[in-house]
């Protein structure tokens, strides 16, 4: 087997390759005492396993571990967010935060390194690692905040089909509990500085339509991707439904 490690050959964390693999998961089964394999069957992957740890696995280790998830390509969401319960990698192709996932040697990976595809666009590949660092470290929204999120993604997060809506990739809200009912403050990400001013009057237009008894929207403001501050991602809530984690009891996304 060829000498290097993983890094060096190729892989990257966003890698995507192709590969007839089977997922699978353990759930109770219908006897007492029975338990039951849940599988999926799939033939795209993307590796999720950090540059880092890449760099240290041995092509021919058969000890250390690579995660990789399964990539879709099914109804893609509307929207590329890197706080969303999905991910899309490219126009097309896309991750889902509840899928199955699989764990496999360096050894077995590399044998899939002529099935690979072609990085991701850095952007993208960026958007990919934040993502999955959000999965496991991301804030839910309290549970007397969950009226607010909700009016208010049910009025931004639902873009529809206008020209506009569609050239807008993600809004962030945050919230000043202070006052009741709270305020919040909309912060509407754009594809480019063409998208700048229609993306403000779209976004105005939504605020419009938010219910003032359940929440005030104070501010509003729209950036491009290449503005959005790291600061913004980790301590705003996204405005769309499938991208909540709600606090106490109340169930992850949409009802």
């Amino acid at each position: 087997m060829t000498a290097g490690d993983l890094y060096n050959t190729g892989w990257r964390q966003g890698s995507v390759f192709l590969a007839k693999l089977t997922a699978s998961s353990l759930d109770v089964g219908d006897k007492p005492n029975e338990v039951a394999v849940r599988s999926l069957d799939h033939g795209r992957w993307v590796v999720c396993t950090q540059d880092c740890d890449l760099r240290s696995s041995p092509l021919e280790s058969s000890k250390t571990l690579v995660e990789v998830r399964p990539v879709f390509d099914e109804e893609p969401p509307a929207d590329w967010g890197i706080r969303s319960n999905k991910i899309r990698l490219t126009y097309d192709l896309y991750v889902e935060a509840g899928a199955l996932r699989l764990h496999l040697t360096p050894a077995l990976l590399h044998r899939y390194a002529e099935r690979r595809s072609d990085p991701l666009a850095d952007h993208r590949a960026t958007a990919f690692k934040t993502w999955l660092g959000l999965r496991y470290d991301r804030p839910a929204v309290p549970e007397a905040l969950v009226p607010a999120a909700r009016e208010v993604a049910k009025r931004c997060g639902a873009k529809g089909g206008r020209e506009t809506a569609l050239r807008v990739h993600d809004v962030f809200m945050q919230f000043n509990e202070d006052q009741d009912p709270p305020r919040v403050a909309l912060f509407a990400v754009v594809v480019g500085d063409e998208d700048r001013e229609p993306g403000r009057v779209w976004l105005a237009e939504a605020a419009t339509r938010v219910q003032s008894d359940v929440c005030v929207v104070a501010h509003i403001d729209v950036g491009t991707k290449a503005e959005v501050p790291l600061e913004l991602v980790e301590t705003s809530y996204s405005a769309d439904l499938s991208q909540l984690t709600w606090g106490g009891e109340i169930p992850t996304g949409a009802e």
